[in-house]
């Protein structure tokens, strides 16, 4: 699977264009920017209209609730507002009893549905590279994760982190898909199935976890504090599908400008909690952080205060937020997940959850049932 390069692979993303010159010629076009700044590709659509309708879903109707065609998400460079994809992923997921239907869908999935994203990810020299620049990329697309890649020991992890109510079932149907259009993309990738890989789940093991088994590998672990891909240092030389120096780097000049755009609309507030949660289990100072946006100490914290909050705040945000998540949703136990939102000391951590949430994690965790 993949796109073919040259005029046919360009018109994938950019229909309206017929020559690649004339991709560099788009970039300085606003309402194109602006398209791809606030919306995400109709790809993952039109293939779960298939998928759906093989399983007894009927697609039209559903689709026409949102003012949508079967033809209008097939087009290519479609896209559709991620508020209103997230909710159209609810409204399947509503009409199927199968428990394991969104990671079996998933498994129809690779970079291709990722619209430009995807053709930067093909047109890698390296399964390296093509990781990294996934990650800085990634919320061109989102719809509510975060990517961070690190390199420790020779090998490289993708960490996954999900944004606001990570207990909701939305969150959890993109992040089985996010997995598998990861592993879909790198697989073609691999001198074997992917045997070597590590796949660490943020949530407890699903009922269908026989399909994780069957469909990843053995290596997949539940209830981790963070969910992430690992890949070993044999597998980050392997080479593109399409490696294409000189498409990759319009492509990434492309993502570049999309990418500023879009920062560019969040509120500072919104960047300082990206910084902050970035890396679980590894918090930054304020000073660190405000390097990383552009910004002095002393203008970020007037900034924060303009909008109501505080460097400080907006850290227990991140960090109540991710203890409740591995309280709902793992089997850590409190000294763990102490450890993990930055707390060094168990009872420290026990009186910041309660100023939080007014109660004590176990008591939390209990009510959780």
């Amino acid at each position: 699977m993949g796109y073919a390069w040259g005029k046919h692979g360009v018109q994938q993303c950019f229909p309206q264009l017929t020559e690649v010159v004339e991709i560099e010629q788009a970039m300085n076009d606003e309402n194109v920017n602006q398209i791809y700044g606030h919306f995400v590709p109709c790809s993952h659509l039109a293939i779960l209209v298939t998928f759906a309708e093989q399983c007894g879903i009927e697609m039209a109707p559903l689709l026409r609730k949102h003012g949508l065609s079967v033809e209008s998400v097939s087009t290519p460079g479609a896209r559709i507002a991620a508020a209103q994809y997230a909710q159209l992923l609810l409204d399947v997921d509503s009409l199927t009893d199968d428990a394991g239907f969104w990671f079996r869908f998933g498994q129809q999935l690779d970079f291709t549905a990722y619209d430009v994203l995807g053709q930067v990810m093909l047109s890698c020299d390296t399964l390296r590279q093509a990781m990294h620049l996934l990650a800085k990329y990634y919320q061109l697309i989102s719809c509510g994760s975060e990517l961070v890649c690190v390199e420790t020991d020779g090998s490289l992890s993708i960490h996954i982190y999900r944004q606001g109510d990570i207990e909701a079932r939305a969150s959890f149907i993109r992040s089985e898909l996010l997995v598998s259009v990861i592993f879909n993309g790198i697989l073609v990738a691999l001198p074997d199935r992917g045997e070597k890989l590590r796949f660490e789940f943020d949530y407890r093991q699903p009922e269908y976890a026989s399909l994780y088994y069957q469909y990843l590998n053995r290596n997949c672990v539940f209830s981790a504090p963070q969910s992430k891909i690992i890949l070993p240092a044999e597998y980050l030389a392997c080479p593109g599908l399409y490696p294409n120096p000189v498409m990759l780097k319009i492509l990434v000049k492309q993502c570049d400008q999309l990418l500023d755009q879009l920062l560019g609309h969040r509120s500072i507030s919104a960047q300082v909690r990206t910084q902050i949660a970035a890396i679980p289990g590894h918090y930054p100072t304020a000073i660190s952080v405000a390097q990383k946006i552009g910004l002095s100490p002393r203008t970020l914290s007037r900034r924060l205060k303009a909008q109501g909050t505080t460097f400080q705040l907006l850290m227990n945000e991140v960090k109540t937020q991710r203890a409740v998540n591995y309280l709902q949703t793992t089997d850590l136990s409190i000294e763990e997940v102490a450890t993990m939102v930055g707390f060094s000391d168990a009872a420290n951590f026990r009186r910041a959850f309660v100023s939080w949430t007014g109660m004590l994690p176990s008591v939390y965790r209990s009510a959780q049932g």
